[in-house]
């Protein structure tokens, strides 16, 4: 889902993949961070900032799920 917001994104489209990990506790809320991701083709300075305003977002609506 992180990598379809950040491929709306006009200079991100060419990003190629997102990687997640779960967090000890809570962050501001959230049991996972942003761990790192491929911008692909897309320059890192135009989606950075992208990323910046889509995670907090995401975490806000959906916590990863515990392992089985």
């Amino acid at each position: 889902m992180l990598l379809e917001f950040l491929r709306a994104y006009p200079h991100c489209r060419e990003a190629t993949g997102v990687v997640i990990r779960r967090l000890a506790g809570r962050e501001n809320g959230a049991n996972w961070t942003l761990d790192s991701y491929d911008s692909g083709r897309a320059l890192r300075e135009r989606c950075d900032p992208a990323l910046k305003l889509i995670v907090p977002i995401v975490q806000h609506h959906f916590d990863m799920a515990p392992d089985a």
